[in-house]
Formats: C-alpha cells, structure tokens, sequence
C-alpha cells in the first residue's frame, strides 16, 4: 500500500472525473488527512518544461556525455527527431533507458544530511 507524503497515511483510490481521465492515471486519496496525490498518464512526458523519461516518467534523469553501450537506447522517432535537432543525451537511473531530449533536466534537490537522534538528544542535554 503506497503512503501518504504530508502525513504517512494509507492511500486509497478514488473514482477520477470525466476530465481527470484524460490527464491522471490515478487519483489517490489519504485515509487520515484527505489529501490527493495524483499519477499523471503515460503520454505526459511528451509535454512540459523539463526531460522527463519516456519508460517510467521520472523526473530524476542525468546527462550523458556518451552513448553507453550497456543500456538500452529508446529506440522511438521523436528521440531520434530531437537528437536531429540537438538535443542532449540522458539516461534515468530506475528503469536504465538512454532517450535524446531538447528540453533541459530538473534540478536536483539537495537534502540537509540526517543527523542521528542520539546525537540531537546529547545537544539539547548539553553534554
């Protein structure tokens, strides 16, 4: 069962609209605050600002300087059209697919290192 991201609840599908059907795949709800998270349709990766991978649709891709031989290339028209065009090699680490894409990657969020509790607890005693 997948968790909520504001309060770590249990998520349960719910029905989509007549116009969510075109843009979500699912609309998930939470148990405990009522949020929804929403999953976005296949075909999404085509449109937006930035490289998104055509296979799993993460938006945690990198650069490549070079082909790798090892990972499959996305063996489509339009990756092929953009490389045409100029467009930069990238590589998504979860599904290891290589795709050309004209559109710039997002940017990396840098998270502050986890301090450990035993540490946190030894500095508000002072010791």
């Amino acid at each position: 069962m997948r968790d909520c991201l504001t309060c770590g609840g249990d998520l349960i599908r719910v029905r989509r609209t007549f116009r969510e059907k075109f843009v979500y795949h699912s609309v998930l709800k939470c148990k405990k605050c009522g949020g929804r998270e929403t999953r976005d349709q296949w075909f999404l990766f085509l449109v937006g600002r930035k490289s998104r991978c055509p296979r799993c649709g993460s938006f945690r891709v990198e650069k490549l300087r070079g082909i790798d031989h090892i990972d499959p290339m996305y063996k489509n028209p339009l990756s092929y059209f953009q490389k045409f065009f100029g467009g930069s090699l990238h590589w998504c680490p979860f599904c290891r697919l290589q795709f050309y894409d004209l559109r710039k990657k997002s940017p990396t969020l840098k998270r502050p290192p986890r301090v450990p509790a035993e540490v946190t607890d030894m500095a508000k005693s002072g010791e």
